[in-house]
């Protein structure tokens, strides 16, 4: 039995993104504190004082919820950087789909396990952010494999677009799992559905692609900076770049039904972001378990234990520190947060990805 060391990508073809690893930090960085931020000042889900500080300063900042939608159009640009040199001609050869049905069935269970030990066995099958981007990921695939990366924009496309006459014509029937799914409903059970959320993987995606088809060039920053411009101006037109925050039920259908210039802002702020990052930071060289790196690479499981850590403690907290007016309390759990999925990242690291390797058995 012999041990080889993991190959590592074609250099050639791929160089590690410092941008995009600086981006990962930043947006996973915003959800530990979001997401930290609304246990601490909710009650199952209801702001607990709906005419105080945290419920205004709370709404007026609503928009960092695009930090957070930046999280799955990431996934999509990992997903295409893992394909590499398989896609030719627009269509993905030699690989084998399993390999994405096996991740896809993986990520999509740890959610469920993520949903039990924090919520309870009743929302088991809550269909959150893991799940809908391993069901991404087998459709992006399937995509790939029958038609071409056309068809991958043609169903992003559609995804932003059909949502609503799908909702009326199976509004009915979304008391179905399966409908649920992929239209949402207005049952506390799913909140990131295929349509419309299928778009921001799709165009996180297809961003990539285009990046390594065209080497980067200045034409394909600039054609990017305009699209993104673009995007989040339509959003701003529309007054939809921020999301309504229902006092009530902070989770609720404005965030889990998201509107068309949402959807458009999200997608649009992760390519003007990416851009300026190749501008300005693809140069910097990141320490191996610098907060910046370990964020980037741990991203996976910081998020399910701050999805339970943070949840869990925030009782904690509350229990001898009053939450309805602003006091130095309040930074406790956010602080403990941050350096907590620092550590998670530095673990996933060390344990995980540098204990690699490929075992080849021969016969003695």
């Amino acid at each position: 039995m012999s041990v080889l060391n993991k190959k590592k990508h074609d250099l050639d073809y791929y160089k590690e993104w410092v941008a995009l690893d600086i981006v990962k930090f930043v947006c996973v960085a915003v959800m530990v504190f979001v997401h930290t931020h609304m246990v601490l000042v909710t009650d199952f889900n209801a702001i607990t004082n709906s005419l105080g500080f945290y419920y205004e300063i709370t709404n007026k900042f609503m928009f960092l919820g695009l930090f957070l939608i930046a999280l799955p159009i990431i996934a999509g640009a990992v997903l295409r950087i893992n394909f590499g040199k398989h896609i030719i001609h627009g269509k993905l050869k030699n690989y084998k789909i399993r390999k994405i049905i096996s991740m896809a069935i993986f990520i999509s269970f740890l959610g469920f396990f993520m949903n039990i030990i924090t919520w309870g066995i009743e929302y088991a099958f809550s269909w959150n952010v893991l799940q809908l981007i391993g069901l991404s990921f087998v459709v992006i695939t399937i995509l790939l494999k029958v038609f071409s990366i056309r068809a991958v924009f043609l169903m992003g496309f559609i995804s932003i677009f059909a949502i609503k006459p799908l909702r009326m014509f199976l509004g009915d029937f979304d008391s179905i799992y399966l409908v649920n799914i992929f239209i949402g409903t207005d049952s506390y059970n799913t909140f990131w559905s295929f349509f419309p959320w299928f778009s921001v993987v799709a165009f996180g995606f297809l961003f990539v692609h285009y990046y390594l088809k065209y080497k980067d060039s200045i034409e394909f920053r600039i054609t990017a900076m305009i699209i993104g411009v673009a995007l989040v101006s339509i959003a701003v037109i529309r007054d939809e770049i921020s999301p309504y925050l229902d006092p009530q039920y902070v989770w609720g259908t404005s965030l889990s039904k998201p509107t068309i210039g949402w959807i458009l802002a999200s997608i649009g702020f992760f390519y003007i972001l990416i851009v300026l990052g190749n501008i300005f930071f693809n140069k910097i060289h990141l320490r191996k378990y610098g907060i910046i790196n370990c964020y980037s690479k741990g991203i996976l499981w910081i998020y399910v234990f701050q999805m339970f850590l943070s949840f869990k403690l925030s009782f904690f907290i509350k229990e001898y520190f009053s939450m309805n007016e602003p006091s130095y309390s309040y930074f406790i759990l956010p602080i403990f947060m941050i350096l907590f999925s620092w550590f998670v990242g530095y673990l996933s690291i060390k344990l995980l990805q540098e204990k690699k390797m490929v075992i080849t058995l021969k016969k003695v």
